[in-house]
């Protein structure tokens, strides 16, 4: 039987990863496209760096992407750059986070009281909701609420490195899907299912080769599975958190 305990096995070895300083210096980098130079050129933030570099492939000024940066003969090589969804930079400004400890006391609560996480985390809302401070606030645990409604679990996670990173899950009836941001991993999504002879399968999507071969490199880390597949390729949220219908507060209790 698919557990709670296997999504916190998986989450956290994910902030593991992104927590250790040896792993993070193979993972892609951040970096802002400050502005067009010339038909192929543009000046970049890398850190607190800022550099002009080349790129065939038309970027747009004002976005964030995710790239492979490394040291060449003639200065630093960028390549593979990967656009960062919008909702990655918003996380920053978002009112509701958990701890990774807050999300594991949450799956525990879930697991021992044999109640559904979706109807756990409706009651933490819905007590919250009165209590917003603000409209922003109060739109964005009226969102969380109508995901819920949909079959989605979504919330922002603040890691113990500070950054924020993004959590969705939703049970179907014989499989749970997920999916999830990070700083440097970027998004991953998944399906945790049981095969014919009721193992444990994990089927992982990620956005590039080179955050499968970390990943792949660290699979004797993961508990509780007992196949596991990664893949490369483009993902999706479960939920947008950056589409809300007001009218829909109406139905929060249904």
């Amino acid at each position: 039987m698919i557990q709670p305990t296997h999504i916190q096995s998986l989450l956290n070895q994910m902030a593991t990863t992104t927590g250790n300083k040896e792993i993070n210096a193979t993972l892609p980098m951040l970096l802002r496209i400050l502005d067009k130079k010339g038909a192929d050129k543009y000046l970049v933030q890398l850190g607190k760096l800022i550099i002009e570099t080349q790129s065939n492939k038309e970027l747009q000024v004002g976005t964030n992407y995710w790239a492979n940066v490394k040291q060449g003969k003639d200065g630093l090589l960028i390549s593979d750059l990967i656009k960062q969804p919008k909702m990655l930079e918003n996380l920053a400004h978002a009112k509701l986070k958990l701890s990774s400890n807050d999300l594991k006391e949450l799956l525990s609560e879930t697991h021992k009281g044999g109640s559904t996480l979706e109807s756990v985390f409706k009651e933490f809302l819905l007590e919250r909701l009165p209590l917003a401070t603000s409209k922003q606030e109060f739109l964005e645990l009226s969102n969380l609420l109508i995901a819920l409604q949909n079959g989605v679990f979504s919330m922002v996670i603040k890691e113990d490195n500070g950054k924020e990173s993004l959590v969705q899950l939703k049970k179907q009836v014989e499989f749970l899907e997920f999916y999830s941001i990070f700083h440097h991993l970027g998004e991953i999504s998944g399906i945790v299912s049981l095969n014919d002879e009721n193992n444990v399968c994990l089927r992982l999507c990620v956005m590039s080769e080179k955050v499968k071969k970390i990943l792949e490199n660290r699979l004797n880390d993961l508990q509780g599975f007992d196949e596991i597949q990664i893949d490369v390729g483009q993902n999706e949220p479960l939920w947008d958190l950056e589409s809300f219908e007001p009218s829909y507060i109406l139905n929060l209790r249904g």
